[in-house]
């Protein structure tokens, strides 16, 4: 089985993916800390990994470097909250596949998160 990892710290968001990427088929990796997540990466190697951008301990942008820098053919996808062009453009500089806004209507980013799949899986 196809592993993802999440990592945001909000619960609700944290949750959501969970249960949108389980139906999908992937076993779901999950935590709410950037450093959590680069150690989960590198020991598991997931297929894909939603990172959310606004982390407490350390930026989503840190945590996509780190990645890239263990591993130049991760898959990375920045979701945030707060997006702005600004943040899609370094985000995408430094090799997200793609940049998404948080939604609230759960078949609106299941269509987004089955697109990105799709197009990269």
């Amino acid at each position: 089985m196809n592993k993802a990892l999440v990592i945001d710290d909000d619960e609700m968001d944290l949750e959501l993916l969970r249960l949108l990427l389980t139906k999908e088929g992937y076993d779901v990796l999950t935590t709410a800390d950037g450093p959590q997540g680069v150690l989960l990466y590198k020991e598991h190697r997931p297929a894909f990994v939603f990172l959310d951008l606004g982390l407490p301990s350390m930026s989503g942008i840190e945590v996509l470097k780190e990645i890239r820098a263990h591993d130049p053919q991760s898959k990375v996808i920045l979701i945030t909250g707060y997006g702005s062009v600004e943040s899609a453009v370094e985000a995408m500089k430094h090799g997200a596949l793609d940049f998404i806004e948080k939604t609230w209507d759960a078949a609106e980013m299941l269509y987004k998160i089955q697109n990105i799949l799709y197009a990269f899986g």
